[in-house]
């Protein structure tokens, strides 16, 4: 599946899909960083049979609302 792209609290966050046995692996990661966090999507109830990849859209999207963010640094 393609990768996407998407803006939350003014951050871009990309995000690569991997099909496993069991489901689905997003690895989002904010643009400017080298670090991923990785959602595991398993197969069953929340997808939408006609637009999988929508449903993993919104799922990351969810995701990334409760992906606790660092405190900002004084310099």
């Amino acid at each position: 599946m393609e990768p996407h792209s998407f803006e939350q609290d003014g951050i871009v966050y990309e995000v690569s899909f991997e099909r496993t046995p069991d489901g689905w692996v997003a690895r989002i990661r904010p643009v400017d960083s080298a670090q991923a966090h990785v959602v595991a999507f398993p197969d069953g109830v929340g997808f939408d049979p006609d637009d999988v990849r929508g449903s993993l859209i919104a799922g990351c999207e969810a995701a990334v609302a409760r992906i606790p963010r660092r405190a900002p640094t004084r310099h």
